[in-house]
């Protein structure tokens, strides 16, 4: 088991998200934390996008909806979720 996970830029590459988090929760320690930065979506992107193999290997493919993200998180176990945004052009 670990204290910390540190994720950067990795998770919107997997299509198994869910998976992802549950693995995380499963190896943390009771009140571990789970630092994640990545690109992720306020919207659904379309599945024509989402197999554009551009799109994917530029990490925008596999972005995943916030608000997905979170109910992942919660129904994996996690609590105390805090979401920031740091927005560029």
């Amino acid at each position: 088991t670990v204290d910390v996970i540190l994720s950067n830029c990795v998770i919107n590459l997997s299509p198994e998200k869910d998976r992802v988090f549950a693995d995380a929760y499963r190896v943390l320690k009771p009140g571990g934390r789970l630092a994640i930065s990545d690109i992720v979506a306020l919207k659904p992107i379309p599945d024509e996008l989402r197999r554009d193999m551009a799109l994917v290997s530029s990490c925008i493919g596999g972005a995943a909806v916030v608000a997905d993200l979170e109910r992942i998180l919660l129904d994996v176990g996690f609590t105390g979720i805090e979401i920031y945004f740091a927005f560029t052009r």
